[in-house]
């Protein structure tokens, strides 16, 4: 299932070094936004925040400088760990 897909991924964002991580963040956002198959609106919802907010990390602290919205490293093991727990969650369900 694709959940499992999306774990799989986001673990291996946490774990890995710079280069990548771009590359992971890369195919889960395209995984997510070209997948077609959830039907959950709920789940669409959960998947669709979590690609998004991988568009602002930034792993350069200068270019991170022009925009309030970018984050780093720090932030991104909190936003991996968050995205797990929402998963988590709606599987609970």
């Amino acid at each position: 299932m694709i959940l499992n897909k999306i774990k799989e991924l986001l673990l291996k964002i946490k774990n890995s070094s710079f280069e990548e991580q771009i590359k992971y963040i890369e195919k889960l956002q395209n995984i997510i936004w070209n997948d077609e198959t959830v039907e959950d609106e709920s789940l669409n919802n959960i998947l669709t925040d979590i690609a998004y907010i991988f568009d602002f990390y930034e792993p350069n602290e200068n270019w991170r400088k022009e925009d309030p919205s970018y984050y780093g490293e720090e932030r991104l093991e909190m936003e991996i760990l968050s995205a797990i727990e929402k998963i988590n969650n709606f599987e609970e369900e």
